[in-house]
């Protein structure tokens, strides 16, 4: 009996942990907006009640790729400071919100999305790289890493050196129960990371956040054409959610792991569907069985702190659709 009893706990438990969770919610804070910020999470209590995970996009690698350091906050170069990690970490663990720390090749003093400045970290030196990751998630006990390593242009050379950094970063953190994300561009012709290289990291990633924001929305018609190129995937209506799911369906990704990009700056975007509003756009995720990634928290758009928008996301968290079924290879 005492054996039976110990082989049920074995197998309950490992379905446990294989259980696939329900779609994430995760907002992010930037640098330049974290007073902002805290100021709307504090003055609404349904959108801590809501998050499942806080993106603090605080950190830029170092100059010579083998460390970070905290982003400037304006363009005089005045650093985010420890005690700003410290203050929105404790905001959201009271409440039970995952906290990623959010590596950006940007900030108020360059102005760009610097590619060389990000490759000098993941690509020339990888594994100070991942070690100076590593080192300052387990200083402010967070919950996981989020890349947010942009570049523009044909950056397809450097797809190899990309995914190899994936692995080897998720070898260091899915022993520690660590969450691995990545921000991706929203479409498969252009710029990097993109919905090409998805596949790459299949079962090493936790989630991939599709940052189509105002182009993403389930009602779009529009194709998409790099410079010098054909239409991407054919001509394609590649900014439909539907589109960016199936993509990561055949890519190899659950429907929850996949996040669409949702702007906070505006309320209303985008034409047909179920309507151009927010809500509408929300529960065309929530159909899918999708999650939402929200830039960013200042929430500058009026409709971002209304009632019935976060009851429509607390829906979509809590009563995911099935529509990704339709779609799957």
């Amino acid at each position: 009996m005492k054996l039976l009893a110990s082989l049920f706990a074995i197998l309950l438990g490992a379905s446990l942990a294989h259980a696939a969770p329900g779609p994430q919610v995760i907002g992010w804070v930037p640098p330049y907006g974290m007073e902002a910020s805290m100021r709307t999470l504090e003055s609404n209590p349904a959108v801590g009640a809501t998050l499942t995970r806080i993106g603090l996009q605080l950190w830029n690698p170092s100059v010579e790729g083998r460390g970070l350091v905290l982003a400037p906050v304006d363009a005089t170069g005045k650093q985010v400071t420890g005690s700003d990690v410290v203050r929105f970490r404790d905001w959201a663990k009271a409440r039970d919100i995952q906290v990623l720390l959010t590596v950006y090749n940007n900030s108020q003093v360059l102005g760009k999305w610097d590619w060389p400045l990000a490759r000098r970290a993941f690509a020339d030196h990888r594994a100070e790289f991942i070690q100076a990751l590593v080192a300052e998630m387990d200083k402010y006990q967070l919950d996981g890493i989020d890349l947010d390593l942009e570049g523009e242009g044909d950056l397809s050379a450097d797809r190899a050196a990309y995914a190899a950094f994936v692995r080897d970063l998720s070898r260091v953190l899915r022993p520690k129960g660590k969450l691995l994300t990545i921000d991706s561009f929203h479409s498969p012709c252009a710029n990097a990371p993109n919905l090409s290289w998805w596949s790459d990291w299949k079962g090493q990633v936790d989630a991939i956040h599709s940052m189509g924001y105002t182009d993403l929305y389930e009602g779009s018609t529009d194709t998409f054409k790099p410079p010098n190129q054909p239409a991407c995937a054919g001509g394609a209506h590649l900014f439909k959610y539907s589109w960016q799911l199936q993509y990561a369906l055949k890519a190899g990704y659950r429907a929850d792991q996949v996040l669409m990009g949702l702007p906070t700056w505006v309320d209303t975007w985008g034409k047909g569907g179920l309507g151009t509003d927010a809500v509408s756009h929300v529960r065309e995720v929530q159909a899918l069985g999708g999650g939402v990634a929200l830039w960013d928290l200042q929430l500058a758009a009026p409709g971002w702190t209304r009632k019935d928008t976060w009851d429509a996301v607390r829906a979509l968290r809590q009563s995911p659709g099935s529509g990704w079924r339709m779609l799957a290879p």
